[in-house]
């Protein structure tokens, strides 16, 4: 990702539904997830801008709010809520969320 200036939303800003990454995980999963712009804090925002579409963006955001939550709780995993379907990750994905939940 890059910063928000380089960060583009697959529609103009105004056009745009402006959402929290929880609350666009809900309406992707519900069905209702195009033409969001999601603001992942900081200044930066992600969308469906990649040719996974919606899909894409869903995993995307699942990984993001995991990757948040093992910075600020410590690698904590247990209080995310797994997803109501099975997710497909790629590989490497994988591999950092075994690592991340074996004990040390």
């Amino acid at each position: 990702m890059g910063d928000a200036s380089t960060m583009r939303a697959s529609l103009p800003a105004s056009e745009a539904l402006m959402v929290s990454v929880d609350e666009a995980i809900r309406l992707i999963e519900a069905g209702k997830g195009d033409g969001l712009r999601v603001d992942l804090g900081g200044g930066r925002y992600a969308s469906a801008d990649t040719p996974r579409g919606t899909d894409g963006l869903l995993q995307r955001l699942r990984g993001h709010k995991m990757l948040t939550a093992l910075s600020q709780d410590g690698g904590e995993l247990s209080r995310l809520k797994p997803p109501a379907t099975e997710v497909t990750v790629a590989p490497a994905v994988r591999e950092i969320l075994d690592a991340a939940t074996r004990k040390a």
